[in-house]
């Protein structure tokens, strides 16, 4: 990082930030405004990827490193690298497919026919849950299920029908229409359904006291079957309290042909816009149901509708348009530890964690545990730095080098860590994998530490980054998205990433039939905080803007959706954080451990420059309900958030420990914030900037946008 001071544009104090190491080759600031990035969904051919430098792959995988499931119902998409994470990826696997949640509507291919589900959410004290009741029914069994193409935030499946003939079904997310076009055969649903004024090109049906809609031609009622004589259909879920004319009006059975996402970064206002669009085969508009960041950033544009959908996330609401756009702010992404002056007592204490930090043993392990250890290297490497202590930065830097150029190089067989090539699905895997990530579970949680070191390294060391710098963009690209680093063959477009979400999924292969889910929020920001640093380090203007972006989004949403804030959960769910946000459910839980520590913990790591997002912590103190048993010094520097002095108090009456998790950067962390004062990361801010203390004596932090 550049040894530079800055001048705020205000009249508050100003902490300076100085950097830690000189500025490496070819480093550009943080990006201003620029044009858009786009969630590419251009395909790619699976092979090898070519690396230069120092660096290098395998070109084959170990047996235990392989995808445990081929993509056996790709289709048209076979021999591509093909997205995984994706709330539609059972469709790839089968065999047919779990259900796949749209919000609000949901559709599972099951052996007895294609069923759509559009169920409200029942609640208790620590789930949300939206049931798979069937409402709709193609009233044939169903055969092979294929995945025929996918946009953005949409995905058309091709189910053949036993009967002969098939059904293409388009599915987009936040519609509450779904299309199908039969080839073959002749439209027909099932369903216990009552008729409430049908016509010949709309059905109108009352469905255990819902209605639903089924717009085509030629609608008759055959007993218990309604049937059409052209090739498509349409059916929608009505949302409750619709205007029937407006909704008529505005629910179309007019097909969606595409979907784009993309994202702007306004640096001057401090802010990131998402658009979202749906192109129909008519070219006009649409209705679109809303999830709760959508509405809460929604830019004025689009026409009002009456109405609401139940969602586990939230009550969904409704507009018509073609295309919605969604602003949410850039939280202050600090892109380095900053330099707060300490006292004297404050300075010795961060200076003895260091050297406690330095003295734990190596950590171990594969995919997670072995690339966490790499960021708690580079964690006391930034934090030494930022303290003055030479010695305790050089030690950190040292001991990471050697442990990163491990991973980011290949030997041979007998090699025991390395990135390998995934011919099956398109992919690098991590060897030794470790929580399903040879099926592409966790891929940002796990590489987005390396990706963090690396940048911390190549700072430090402009060779580290020259030699082995397309490694590390490959390692980006895989979890981030092709358009990150730019094109490159092998990979797929996205990976974990969810446009219409807002947030990302870490099941590769979503085999649930509650769809996919993500635990750790915190782990799945950080993932865009390591591309933000990463690319400045490279000089990448692009992949920078591209993790920013996805940085101020999935931020937004991890604090509305995982930790509560701005929202009003679903009647009977008793807490404000959740541990596990799924498609069709949340839960108070984690995978590994029923404590509360362990359920709010795990959206407090890792504990860096980028975390503090999350805003006051006294929710995610209520939650807790008591002294934390595990993971105390996570929970100290939460408090810091709200109450600087108090989380000082408890750090000095000692706390236990997240192995992983550096000693220094959580003293650090807590005695910072008593000189600054909590942060502000609700007022919007460039990259680089974040305010902390009150309104009435605010402090304006800056960090080297390099």
């Amino acid at each position: 990082m550049s040894r530079r001071s800055w001048v705020a544009a205000t009249a508050a104090a100003l902490i300076t930030v100085t950097g830690c190491s000189p500025e490496p080759a070819g480093q550009q600031p943080a990006p201003a405004d620029a044009g858009p990035v786009m969630e590419d969904t251009s395909a790619a051919k699976t092979a090898v990827p070519t690396v230069t430098g120092k660096g290098g792959i395998a070109g084959a995988l170990p047996a235990a490193a392989r995808p445990t499931r081929s993509p056996a119902q790709a289709g048209d998409l076979t021999g591509q690298a093909i997205p995984t994470n994706q709330w539609w990826s059972s469709a790839l696997t089968g065999p047919r497919t779990q259900p796949i949640w749209t919000h609000p509507l949901a559709v599972r291919a099951a052996d007895a026919g294609v069923q759509i589900s559009g169920a409200p959410v029942t609640g208790s004290a620590n789930a949300v849950v939206t049931p798979f009741l069937p409402a709709l029914t193609l009233n044939t069994a169903t055969g092979a299920v294929q995945v025929a193409g996918y946009g953005a935030f949409h995905v058309v499946l091709r189910v053949g029908l036993a009967g002969g003939g098939s059904v293409e079904i388009t599915l987009v997310q936040g519609s509450p229409v779904l299309w199908m076009r039969f080839q073959g055969a002749a439209p027909a649903l099932t369903g216990a359904f009552r008729d409430v004024g049908s016509s010949a090109t709309r059905a109108r049906l009352d469905i255990a006291g819902g209605r639903w809609d089924v717009i085509g031609d030629g609608l008759t009622f055959d007993g218990p079957s309604l049937v059409g004589s052209g090739e498509r259909l349409a059916v929608a879920r009505v949302p409750d309290g619709a205007d029937q004319a407006s909704w008529e009006q505005a629910g179309t059975g007019d097909p969606v042909v595409a979907t784009t996402a993309a994202m702007t970064y306004d640096a001057k206002a401090g802010t990131v816009t998402q658009t979202l669009t749906a192109r129909r085969a008519g070219g006009g508009t649409g209705v679109w149901a809303l999830l709760p960041h959508q509405r809460t950033g929604l830019v004025a544009g689009p026409a009002e509708l009456a109405g609401s959908y139940p969602d586990a996330r939230g009550t969904m609401t409704l507009v018509s348009a073609g295309t919605v756009r969604v602003r949410v702010p850039m939280p202050g992404l600090l892109t380095a530890v900053p330099q707060v002056p300490l006292d004297a007592a404050a300075g010795r204490a961060v200076r003895d964690a260091l050297n406690k930090d330095l003295a734990d043993p190596p950590g171990a392990g594969g995919s997670y545990f072995g690339l966490k250890e790499l960021g708690r290297l580079a964690t006391v490497a930034e934090v030494a730095a930022a303290a003055g202590a030479d010695d305790q930065r050089k030690q950190a830097l040292d001991r990471l080098r050697p442990q990163l150029v491990d991973w980011l190089t290949y030997t041979g067989p007998a090699d025991g860590r390395y990135f390998g090539y995934d011919p099956t699905w398109g992919g690098l895997i991590a060897v030794p994998a470790e929580f399903g990530s040879q099926d592409y579970n966790d891929h940002h949680f796990q590489y987005g530490y390396l990706v963090r070191a690396a940048a911390v390294l190549a700072a430090a060391d402009p060779q580290f980054g020259r030699d082995y710098g397309d490694v590390v963009d490959l390692i980006v690209r895989d979890y981030a998205g092709s358009l990150a680093i730019g094109p490159a063959s092998g990979l797929p477009p996205f990976r974990a990433f969810n446009a219409y979400l807002g947030s990302s999924a870490a099941s590769g292969f979503a085999p649930f039939a509650d769809g996919n889910n993500q635990e750790s929020s915190s782990e799945a920001v950080a993932a865009w905080e390591a591309v933000v640093r990463w690319g400045l380090v490279r000089g990448n203007t692009d992949m920078t803007r591209y993790g920013v972006t996805h940085y101020a989004m999935e931020a937004a949403t991890a604090r509305m959706y995982w930790l509560g804030a701005g929202l009003t959960r679903p009647a009977g769910y008793a807490h404000t954080t959740a541990g596990i946000v799924w498609d069709a459910k949340l839960d108070f839980a984690t995978w590994f451990d029923p404590k509360p520590e362990s359920i709010i913990g795990i959206q407090l790591l890792p504990l860096t420059a980028g975390s503090f997002y999350r805003g006051p912590a006294l929710d995610r103190q209520r939650d807790l309900g008591r002294d934390p048993q595990v993971w105390g010094d996570l929970f100290a520097a939460d408090l810091a958030l709200s109450d600087p002095q108090a989380a000082r108090r408890r750090l000095d009456a000692g706390v236990t420990r997240e192995d992983s998790t550096s000693r220094a950067m959580v003293r650090y962390w807590v005695e910072a914030l008593v000189v600054l004062g909590p942060p502000q990361p609700g007022v919007p801010a460039p990259v680089g900037s974040l305010t902390f203390g009150s309104a009435e004596k605010p402090r304006v932090v800056r960090s080297p946008t390099g």
